[in-house]
C-alpha cells in the first residue's frame, strides 16, 4: 500500500468531516512496535546514510541522517514522511534522503509518529503534537553537528505536519529558514489544513505539486496560494506530468527542491565546522 494511501482517499472523496475524529478507544501516541519493526527493516537493509535515535519527551525514535558529500556544506534538511510510512520510504523521501547531500544539503529524515496499519487519517490529527516534539529533536540534533541552516522538507501528511510545526510557533521553529511542502493538500476544520497554516508562515516557501496530483491537491492549490500572498519568498510550482509519489520523475523533484533551497537561502550561510 502506498504511504499516505487513506490520507489520499479522504483527499480524493472530500470526507473531509472524519479528519477531525478518532476511532473509539484510539489514543494519541505513536505505535511505539510498529516503529521498532521499521526500524529494523531499516537498519538491516541500509546502504546509504548512517541511524541514529533522537529523544523526544523522554521517547526514543529513529531516524536516517546522511551527511553532505565533499567540501560544500549548505546546511541540513529535515524530511517528514507521509502516512503510515517510514524514514525511507521509496516514493520522494528516499530519493531526496540520498540525492540532496551530493548537492551540498545533509539530510535528517524522522519517524513521524504513526498508528497501526488499519488505522486510517481519522487517526492522525491527534498526533501532530507528538510530531511537534519529534521535529524540535531533530533541529537540536542537526544544530549539534553544527548545521544551523535548517529547512524543512515534508510530503502529504508530513508536509502537514511541518506547517503545523510552524504554524504553531514550535519550540526551536524559529531555527527554521525554509519549508518545502510537496503534495500538500486540505482539510478544512482540522490541524491538518495546510491553507490555514502557510497563513501564518513568513519564511521562504516553495509549494510543489504534480500537475497529475490527487484532486485535493490540486484544488486547493489557489487556496495555498491566497494564504501566503504577502509573501515574497513563496513559490507555487506544479511539476508537469507527476503524480503525487513523483513516479518516474525523482531526478526531477531532486532538481527542483536542491535548486530551490540554493536560491531561497542563498544569503544564508550555514556555519557547519568544515575545517
Amino acid at each position: 500500500m502506498r504511504a499516505g494511501f487513506p490520507f489520499l482517499l479522504t483527499f480524493q472523496t472530500g470526507l473531509v468531516a472524519l479528519l477531525g475524529l478518532t476511532v473509539a478507544g484510539t489514543t494519541a501516541a505513536s505505535d511505539i512496535d510498529k516503529e521498532k519493526r521499521w526500524a529494523e527493516q531499516l537498519q538491516d537493509q541500509l546502504v546509504v546514510g548512517e541511524p541514529v535515535r533522537l529523544t523526544a519527551e523522554q521517547q526514543d525514535f529513529f531516524a536516517l541522517y546522511t551527511p553532505a558529500v565533499g567540501k560544500l556544506q549548505r546546511g541540513g534538511v529535515i524530511l517528514l514522511h507521509g502516512l503510515g510510512a517510514h524514514p525511507d520510504w521509496p516514493d520522494v523521501i528516499s530519493p531526496l534522503r540520498k540525492n540532496l547531500p551530493d548537492t551540498g544539503w545533509s539530510t535528517l529524515s524522522i519517524q513521524l509518529p504513526i498508528r497501526p496499519n488499519e488505522a486510517d487519517f481519522a487517526d492522525y490529527p491527534p498526533l501532530f503534537p507528538e510530531a511537534n516534539v519529534r521535529i524540535s529533536a531533530a533541529i537540536r540534533y542537526l544544530q549539534k553537528q553544527g548545521l544551523h541552516n535548517i529547512a524543512l522538507v515534508g510530503h502529504s501528511l508530513g508536509a502537514a505536519m511541518g506547517a503545523y510545526f510552524l504554524a504553531q510557533k514550535a519550540p526551536d521553529s524559529e531555527a527554521v529558514r525554509a519549508f518545502v511542502g510537496i503534495g500538500m493538500g486540505h482539510a478544512p476544520g482540522t490541524v491538518a489544513h495546510t491553507p490555514d497554516a502557510l497563513a501564518k508562515m513568513t519564511l521562504p516557501v516553495l509549494d510543489l505539486y504534480g500537475t497529475q496530483d490527487l484532486r485535493g491537491v490540486l484544488g486547493s492549490s489557489k487556496a495555498r496560494a491566497a494564504s501566503q500572498v504577502d509573501n515574497t519568498g513563496y513559490r507555487q510550482l506544479a511539476i508537469t506530468g507527476a503524480d503525487h509519489f513523483f513516479r518516474g520523475l525523482e531526478t526531477t523533484l531532486v532538481k527542483r527542491v536542491s535548486s530551490w533551497l540554493n536560491h531561497a537561502l542563498s544569503d544564508v550561510k550555514n556555519n557547519a565546522d568544515t575545517s
